[in-house]
């Protein structure tokens, strides 16, 4: 019936009074003015007379007197006080001591059950207890962060030249060393206190003579200086002096002064200190690029589209991404331009690519999953794709260089740059990932109606000709090779031979440009001669010849490879003048060096440093991160440190633990989702397990959600890789500006280096999950585990 308010059987007095707590506290007070059925009858007159007479027992028996002695000191976490309190003795830290001021101020000043059962009721206490315990385990968690850009020192900035300066007032004009040059002045270093002349002292004001700089002046001049103050070094074990510009120096030359600094500043170490805080960036970015399992790829503007040019790689990107080629994976023509414009608006997506069954014959595909999204056809090509069992996965970010950072890297290596053109024209860097094996074998939910997939997704069999550069000691060419641009002539009969370009040149072999392929008839051996070389019919074996290009590559025949290999290396032995320069690891090493400046300031995601130590969680030593970062949602940084206790710290844990930290750093797993549920109607963030998020009904649950907008899947995916090698490739040149300055910091930090254990990778992977959400489509258990 309508209205009616029976007390079910199974409804006992806890579940009432819990039930009715607020009315019960509402008439708490009117009980003190003996008012109580009053009450009853204002708040509760509609209420069945069974109900009524258990709350008005209640109100009775928690406003009455107690004697009871109240002790928490059980789960105190505050020194406890000994107190009496209405003539009962107490026992109670801060936390209990705070509930009994408030509850019995609640109670008309009495110690009440009430009161009694408030202060040791222990879900009530425990509730603080936690609140301590979370700022405890935020705090653990709190992790150092910085920036890929390179330190702004500002007006700090100076730098350690190489030239000396001297004033005959000054250590009896002796040349002096300069230990900094500033904005506003310079400190000299000397073994022992300097030697000033009195007339200098009461002045305050010294003249120094500078040498002829580049870029500061054009002959030797003098400049006037106010001595500030003399001080012993005692990291160096020098004197240093230092000094500022007199009031009376042009406002001109203090300008230029500034300009010759700042243009100085990769080509001469800094400041002590302030080189040492730009090593240890240096350093740090190195390792994060060097273990990173994101491939570099170098774009730039060719026919005015952007083109693939270099590749970087590197012994962990190549390691993780066993089967994925950038070369032979990486669209073209079509895919790639439609590609290309997603990126340049999102900057980020995911590749699916796989193998079709069609009429005729199998065909590969390649599309974006926000393509497939937009067209309805994600369910379909899932199904399609995965029944052939090669459905690959390629995580893709976008990343626009600044010309800054390609000028750093020109100076920083001493490039010019009108020697590389190639280098020049980069102008972006896409990164790419292979994801295939943490998203798993996909499957739909319910199968659609078979749609056509368009032709725009069909991928061609040409590929990109990408330059591979990597380290010198992967390198896995065992001679030097030298760079040239002469004309050679192949001969293909008795009397007859095609012109080509020789390209370049090695003690074993060669490479050639065929001015006309289609003439070029093979069998396996050619006759080469060189003119300008003085090579005449050498015999070559073929390695490969590319119709299209009309580039063959040659080889001495093993039986010559003794002999004529000797003749060539003495060749190139006693024409060092001419080799030298065309050597081409030199000019692939400055490629290297470029584009590894270029990766270490626009890295693809957020990296975590770990280091040696006793505690787990004191092993995050330092994030890095981009200002604009959205690898840390539904978290952000907070000042100049991260919280990542949202994705570390165990769950329901009094102290700061980390099961999923001691997994990874114990090489025992290497990839992890972390997935938070984020609430659209009050930002509530929601912890999920990884478990339930991948399988089950919360899932469903999950993706019901997703389809109604009603909340968003915040999915993180750790990679924890492992340091191998404590030096990278660039650690010796980051070192040596060090080594000259303090032999002591440069030992410390060569030391330092084989403290990091691993680096962690944390990308955020949520606009692919929150698409197979929304389309019903999950990983299959894995049944084996």
């Amino acid at each position: 019936m309508r209205g009616s308010t029976t007390i079910k059987g199974s409804e006992d007095s806890a579940v009432i009074i819990k039930k009715y707590k607020v009315l019960i506290d509402k008439l708490i007070p009117l009980q003190h003015e003996n008012r109580l059925l009053e009450g009853l009858n204002k708040f509760s007159a509609k209420l069945p007379p069974q109900i009524r007479s258990i709350i008005k027992e209640e109100v009775i028996r928690v406003t009455s007197l107690t004697n009871a002695v109240a002790d928490n000191s059980e789960f105190a976490r505050f020194p406890v006080l000994k107190f009496k309190h209405f003539g009962i003795q107490m026992k109670l830290d801060k936390i209990g001591q705070e509930i009994l001021a408030r509850e019995t101020s609640r109670f008309d000043d009495r110690y009440t059950v009430g009161v009694f059962e408030s202060v040791m009721n222990s879900e009530h206490y425990q509730s603080h207890i936690k609140k301590e315990q979370h700022q405890k385990i935020v705090k653990a968690f709190k992790v150092e962060s910085q920036t890929f850009k390179d330190i702004d020192f500002a007006t700090d900035l100076a730098i350690r030249p190489n030239f000396t300066v001297s004033s005959p007032e000054f250590e009896h004009g002796k040349q002096c060393t300069l230990s900094s040059l500033s904005q506003t002045g310079m400190v000299i270093q000397t073994k022992r206190q300097p030697a000033i002349e009195q007339s200098a002292l009461e002045t305050a004001i010294l003249v120094f003579t500078f040498p002829k700089v580049a870029g500061l002046n054009d002959s030797s001049i003098d400049i006037k200086f106010e001595k500030l103050e003399t001080h012993f070094n005692k990291e160096q074990l020098v004197t240093e002096t230092h000094f500022k510009f007199a009031n009376s120096t042009p406002k001109q030359l203090i300008e230029q002064w500034t300009q010759y600094i700042k243009s100085a500043v990769n080509h001469f170490p800094l400041e002590r200190e302030l080189e040492i805080e730009r090593v240890l960036q240096n350093l740090e970015r190195d390792r994060i690029l060097a273990n990173s399992p994101w491939i570099p790829v170098f774009l730039g503007f060719k026919n005015n589209q952007l083109t693939p040019l270099f590749e970087l790689s590197t012994p962990k990107n190549v390691e993780y991404n066993k089967l994925f080629s950038v070369k032979r994976d990486l669209p073209t023509a079509k895919i790639y331009q439609s590609l290309m414009k997603e990126l340049l608006v999102h900057k980020e997506t995911f590749l699916l690519s796989g193998q079709i069954k069609g009429k005729n014959e199998d065909v590969h595909v390649a599309v974006t999953h926000r393509q497939l999204a937009t067209s309805g056809l994600m369910k379909q090509f899932i199904e399609l794709a995965t029944q052939s069992e090669q459905l690959r996965v390629v995580q893709l970010r976008l990343q626009t260089i600044k010309e800054e950072h390609k000028n750093i890297a020109f100076d920083i290596h001493d490039i010019v740059p009108s020697d590389y053109p190639e280098l020049a024209s980069i102008n972006h860097i896409l990164f790419c990932k292979d994801v295939t094996d943490w998203v798993g074998n996909l499957k739909i939910s319910q199968p659609e109606p078979f749609k056509p997939l368009p032709k725009a997704i069909i991928k061609e069999k040409s590929t990109w000709p990408i330059q591979l550069v990597m380290e010198s000691n992967a390198d896995r060419r065992l001679e030097s090779r030298y760079a040239m641009n002469t004309s050679a002539k192949i001969k293909t009969g008795l009397f007859s031979q095609i012109d080509a370009t020789l390209n370049d040149l090695s003690a074993k072999g060669l490479k050639l440009t065929v001015s006309d392929p289609a003439q070029l008839q093979l069998d396996g051996v050619v006759k080469v001669s060189v003119k300008e070389l003085k090579l005449q019919s050498h015999k070559y074996e073929v390695v490969h010849f590319d119709a299209a290009s009309g580039i063959l590559r040659l080889k001495l025949p093993k039986e010559l490879a003794p002999t004529e290999g000797k003749k060539l290396k003495r060749l190139f032995q006693s024409n060092t003048k001419y080799f030298k320069p065309r050597d081409i690891s030199t000019k692939q090493n400055n490629i290297h060096r470029f584009l590894w400046e270029l990766s270490i300031r626009n890295q693809a995601c957020a990296s975590i440093l770990i280091t040696n130590n006793r505690f787990t969680v004191d092993r995050l030593k330092t994030i890095y991160h981009k200002e604009d970062c959205s690898d840390l949602k539904p978290f952000a940084a907070l000042g100049n440190e991260v919280p990542l206790h949202g994705f570390f710290a165990d769950k329901n844990t009094q102290g700061p633990k980390s099961s999923l930290l001691d997994k990874m750093l114990r090489n025992s797993q290497r990839d992890a989702h972390v997935v938070h549920i984020v609430r659209a109607k009050d930002q509530r963030i929601i912890f999920v397990e990884e478990e339930e998020f991948l399988h089950g009904k919360v899932r469903n649950q999950i993706s019901d959600l997703v389809k109604k907008k009603a909340a968003e899947a915040y999915v993180s995916h750790l990679i924890a890789i492992k340091c191998t090698e404590h030096n990278t490739p660039l650690t010796k040149k980051r070192l040596a500006e060090i080594s000259k300055i303090d032999l002591d910091i440069y030992q410390k930090l060569q030391t330092m280096q084989q403290g990091y254990t691993h680096v962690m990778y944390l990308s955020n992977v949520s606009t692919f999950h929150n698409v197979l959400l929304r389309f019903g489509i999950y990983p299959e258990l894995d049944t084996a585990s």
